[in-house]
């Protein structure tokens, strides 16, 4: 009997599944076309950030000095990456109501 380490024998680490039962049954990832006006604000809130960011990527040869050039660089890729996560997080999240809120019911009291 050869000596096998403790990672065969752990039933907790991750298998291959190429079962078709259970590939049906796994949560993969899905578009959702529920709430369709605030998923679509938000794709559009992620296209306009992505535009910016473009935007600024572009204007980098026309900065006056290196500090400014810099500085719309890192804005284009903050930008970018935030306009990306925001057009997936409205597609992909099942639930928006923590993400995109919409306004309370009732008027805050003063």
């Amino acid at each position: 009997m050869a000596f096998r380490p403790s990672y065969y024998n752990d039933p907790w680490r991750i298998r291959e599944v190429t079962d078709p039962a259970i590939l049906a049954k796994m949560n993969v990832m899905q578009i959702y076309r529920d709430d369709i006006w605030r998923r679509m604000g938000g794709a559009l809130v992620g296209v306009g950030l992505c535009t910016f960011g473009i935007y600024s990527l572009t204007m980098i040869p026309h900065a006056p000095d290196a500090v400014l050039a810099d500085r719309a660089m890192w804005w284009g890729i903050t930008l970018n990456v935030a306009g990306i996560a925001a057009f997936l997080l409205s597609w992909l999240a099942p639930d928006l109501s923590g993400i995109w809120c919409r306004s309370p019911r009732f008027p805050p009291k003063k």
